[in-house]
């Protein structure tokens, strides 16, 4: 890994400075964007809070998808020891196998990799989780909705922490069916909230880091062809409310995205908020990414990019 020098703190982006001397009366929240195995990007960006000695300075910290894991491992303190979930070949293969589709199972084992894997990796990591400071927010679908629901409610131990987990990164036809809490099923929030800033602004955030896990100057592009009217047909029969919330997150993400350009314009705009993304040339893996190496450059180049951001509040 590259190392890099510690960035004097400017004084000029209120976050930095909220993270380096808090003002009073303030809330600061890690959102934590998600993307399947792009999730590593924002992996190595919370690699790169826990390197800083920030990893503890927020109140709370919600996540979509792949991105409640990261802000998982890293509230637990434990940050480093979930880095393999995304590098080790091993566990990509246990993760991601389509020969699973002979046995009509997950394409993607989100729930061995979240009830087992897991606590191998880090004996304790749930109850370390549950015992930090900061709040964990996990975003997720409410199938018969198509909204975008904090589960954090539901959140009262080890076992409710994992379904919360196993709800927000559950990816639909390819992780298997919807995960139950207490009556109502979840599907991954990537169908509703990719990017759970709302959430967080919700919750009376007054200062906000999002880590991104796309590039600079890419956002996301419309279902079309084919392939977007068989996931919207096989959805249907899940739910009505899901499908359309496929069809139309796009539009809801590219909002999300023009809120952030306006604060990127603006770091003065309240509630005060940071994106950090991975440089436009950057390797970033796809959604179902297999190459390793791949999967490597994407987290290095998260871990740089929140370094460059953030060096100076450490």
């Amino acid at each position: 890994m590259e190392t890099l020098d510690r960035v004097p703190l400017d004084g000029f982006h209120p976050v930095t400075a909220a993270l380096k001397e808090r003002p009073p009366g303030s809330r600061l929240a890690l959102v934590v964007e998600g993307g399947g195995m792009r999730g590593s990007v924002s992996g190595g960006m919370a690699l790169a809070l826990d390197e800083l000695g920030l990893g503890d300075r927020f109140d709370a910290a919600y996540g979509s998808s792949a991105g409640a894991l990261n802000a998982m491992w890293l509230l637990s303190g434990r940050v480093r020891d979930g880095m393999p979930t995304w590098t080790d070949p091993g566990l990509n293969r246990d993760l991601i196998s389509w020969r699973r589709l002979i046995g009509k199972r997950p394409i993607v084992d989100v729930e061995r990799l979240v009830d087992h894997t897991y606590e191998r990796l880090s004996p304790g990591l749930f109850a370390s989780v549950l015992a930090s400071r900061t709040e964990l927010h996990p975003i997720a679908t409410e199938v018969s909705g198509g909204r975008a629901v904090d589960l954090n409610f539901h959140i009262r131990d080890e076992a409710t922490l994992r379904e919360a987990i196993r709800a927000s990164a559950t990816l639909p036809l390819l992780a298997g069916d919807p995960v139950t809490i207490a009556g109502t099923r979840y599907l991954d929030a990537g169908l509703s909230s990719a990017i759970p800033l709302r959430a967080a602004l919700a919750d009376g955030a007054t200062h906000v880091v999002v880590l991104r896990s796309r590039r600079e100057g890419e956002v996301v592009a419309p279902p079309t062809g084919i392939g977007a009217k068989v996931t919207s047909r096989l959805l249907s029969r899940i739910d009505p409310a899901v499908a359309g919330a496929f069809l139309s997150r796009a539009e809801r993400e590219l909002e999300d995205e023009r809120q952030l350009a306006s604060h990127d314009l603006d770091p003065a705009m309240t509630p005060h908020v940071l994106s950090i993304r991975p440089a436009a040339d950057s390797a970033v893996p796809s959604r179902l990414e297999r190459d390793v190496a791949v999967i490597e450059a994407g987290l290095e180049a998260g871990r740089l990019a929140a370094h460059r951001a953030l060096g100076g509040a450490a």
